[in-house]
């Protein structure tokens, strides 16, 4: 908003995500509504974030380049395996008012597949840390840095989240996700087969069970190909 009112050039990083629905996610939706309508150039992740911004006709250009965050991850991609890990992540406003649902669903999966290892990150909100006492069956463990988030992703056989940067990651790691969100502002993977939507805790368990013995997957990534810096180095115009 700054630099639009200086009238400074705004190149916008992952534009064109959208679920239309402005409390999934809250309040990034919304945001990013706003952001395209002013930006100068618009970097998309995919095809699909591009037609939206067309299809809204905002003012800007429109540049399909994949997702920057991917780019990170080329040197873990050769360490990819499955094991009998699976990586649950929780953490967003949307769904910290039933928190304790999705804790004892999760718990549940646990004491029924003791053969796995669900290893559970936990966030520092209050809102969600308050829910501890319900993991008694999860490895839950102090927040980690990326690197360290990344080595347990590569290891995994599925993951469990409601992260938006997980369901990207996880599909270049051709890793399965289930998705705990009413909707998702990334919807290519559901299409590819990455992604697997879970829109209330009490689903969370058919959804576990179907993917659980149908968890490999040998897709091209729907959101980049870990060189979309490259791609926006030549657009920038500086």
């Amino acid at each position: 908003l700054g630099a639009f009112h200086q009238k400074k050039k705004i190149y916008y990083l992952e534009a064109g995500l959208r679920s239309y629905n402005l409390n999934h996610p809250y309040p990034e939706e919304a945001y990013r509504q706003m952001i395209s309508r002013i930006s100068d150039v618009n970097l998309c992740p995919t095809k699909l974030s591009r037609d939206n911004l067309i299809n809204e006709r905002v003012s800007g250009e429109c540049h399909v380049v994949g997702n920057t965050v991917l780019d990170n991850l080329l040197p873990y991609k050769n360490k990819c395996k499955y094991t009998n890990k699976i990586l649950i992540t929780l953490h967003r406003r949307e769904n910290h008012h039933w928190m304790d649902k999705w804790f004892i669903e999760i718990n549940k999966l646990a004491k029924q597949n003791q053969e796995l290892e669900f290893i559970l990150p936990l966030h520092p909100n209050p809102n969600v840390q308050k829910y501890k006492h319900l993991l008694t069956n999860v490895n839950v463990i102090d927040p980690l840095d990326h690197n360290e988030l990344l080595d347990i992703l590569t290891k995994c056989k599925l993951v469990i989240s409601d992260s938006g940067g997980l369901q990207e990651e996880g599909s270049f790691f051709n890793k399965k996700v289930i998705v705990c969100r009413k909707t998702t502002e990334r919807p290519e993977g559901i299409k590819t087969g990455h992604l697997l939507l879970c829109k209330e805790p009490r689903d969370l368990q058919s959804k576990f069970n179907h993917l659980i013995n149908n968890y490999v997957i040998n897709k091209k990534c729907p959101y980049g190909d870990g060189h979309s810096s490259l791609k926006i180095k030549k657009l920038i115009d500086i």
